[in-house]
């Protein structure tokens, strides 16, 4: 439903950490894509650009398989900068949302990603209030943008027909 530009984003704030937070984030979104048991247009796209971050063949197909299985790794703890992994769960919240929804099971999850990255509670929630906010403000954008195009259309079809 929104057009996400995660590649520059997340290529942004993964630049340099080690494999194991590579891997653990990839996991992460795949987890989320494939909560609510839909992977949405959107979702895939997010989908692709974090596989893009795994190292080699092997790693896209398995992954790729577990997706497909629906049996993806557990989220486990992990440790990471404070600041690195609140940018990390901004951008899992972003993923979460992609579709103009958060489904219980896509907050579920989300709320383990935060916890899992040591974030406290009170920051997980400001956090999703904050995504929650910006969907409906992109839905609402968007619903603005069709109307306009609707509007524009009525004016080159009456101009036409004059």
């Amino acid at each position: 439903m929104y057009k996400l530009q995660l590649d520059r984003e997340l290529t942004k704030v993964l630049v340099g950490s080690s494999k194991e937070i590579r891997d653990w984030v990839v996991n992460a979104i795949a987890n989320i894509v494939v909560a609510d048991n839909i992977i949405e247009k959107h979702e895939f796209v997010a989908l692709q650009e974090a596989i893009g971050l795994l190292d080699n063949k092997d790693e896209i197909h398995d992954l790729m398989n577990k997706v497909k299985e629906r049996k993806l790794d557990e989220i486990e703890k992990i440790s990471m900068d404070p600041g690195f992994a609140l940018n990390v769960f901004f951008i899992l919240a972003a993923i979460a949302v992609i579709d103009g929804n958060l489904k219980k099971s896509e907050a579920d999850l989300l709320k383990k990603c935060g916890v899992c990255l040591d974030l406290e509670n009170d920051l997980i929630r400001a956090v999703t209030s904050w995504t929650l906010k910006q969907m409906r403000i992109n839905s609402k954008f968007s619903e603005e943008l069709n109307s306009s195009k609707k509007d524009r259309d009525r004016i080159i079809n009456s101009t036409i027909i004059n």
